[in-house]
C-alpha cells in the first residue's frame, strides 16, 4: 500500500463556518471538482450554542469527538449526543445545538449522496487495514496517539489524521500490510468515500 498523506490538525487554518457561527478546521476535501467539491472532513469547535449551516443537497455525518456531550435540536426532535456518538441528517435540515457541560469538537463528514458513497465508523487497530482501492480512505485520530510503522513511519496525535488516495474505479479490496500501532485508549474514525460516477 502506498503511503497516505499525513494531516496534521494544528497545521491547518482555522476557517469561519458558512454561517459564521464557529469556526472550524478542514481536515480534507474532495479534490476533482475544485468549485463543488464533493465531500469534506472537518473537525469543528463548538464553543456556543446555536444553528448549524444549512448545505442543501448535501449530508452531514456529525461524530462528537470531544469530551463534552453536545444536544441537537431540530424543529420536531432532539437528540442528546455523548462524547463518541453519531448522527447522520440532511445538509438542509434546521439544526441548532447546544452544550450543557461546556465547549466541546465535534467531526463533521459532508458530502453529496448523488456524486460519492460515503461511510464513517470506529476503527480498531489492532485489525488488519482493508481498503478497496477505488475509495478516498482517511483515518483519524480522536484520541491517544497512533503510529504507522511503513511504508514511511508517521506518529499521529489527537485530531490528526492518514489520507490514502483511491486508485482507480476497478481496483479490488486488498489487505494491507502496514503495521499501524496506538496507544491503549486510542480511539480511530475510518472515513472511506466512492465516487458514484467515473
Amino acid at each position: 500500500m502506498s503511503a497516505p498523506a499525513t494531516l496534521r490538525l494544528a497545521e491547518l487554518a482555522v476557517v469561519a463556518w458558512r454561517n459564521g457561527g464557529g469556526v472550524a478546521r478542514e481536515l480534507a476535501r474532495d479534490l476533482s471538482d475544485a468549485r463543488s467539491p464533493g465531500w469534506r472532513v472537518s473537525i469543528a469547535e463548538l464553543e456556543a450554542p446555536g444553528p448549524f449551516s444549512s448545505f442543501p443537497g448535501l449530508r452531514r455525518h456529525f461524530t462528537v469527538i470531544g469530551d463534552r456531550p453536545v444536544h441537537l435540536d431540530w424543529p420536531d426532535r432532539h437528540v442528546a449526543l455523548p462524547p463518541f456518538e453519531s448522527v447522520a441528517f440532511e445538509g438542509d435540515e434546521v439544526v441548532s445545538c447546544r452544550l450543557p457541560d461546556g465547549v466541546s469538537q465535534a467531526l463533521n463528514l459532508i458530502h453529496d449522496p448523488k456524486r460519492w458513497q460515503a461511510s464513517l465508523a470506529w476503527f480498531d487497530p489492532a485489525t488488519p487495514l482493508m481498503r478497496d482501492l477505488a475509495c478516498d480512505t482517511l483515518l483519524v485520530v480522536v484520541t491517544g496517539e497512533a503510529r504507522l510503522e511503513a511504508p514511511s513511519p508517521a506518529t499521529l496525535n489527537q485530531g490528526d489524521a492518514w489520507q490514502w488516495d483511491r486508485v482507480g474505479a476497478h481496483a479490488a479490496s486488498v489487505s494491507s500490510s502496514v503495521s499501524l500501532e496506538a496507544s491503549p485508549r486510542a480511539r480511530l474514525i475510518r472515513i472511506d468515500l466512492k465516487p458514484l460516477t467515473t
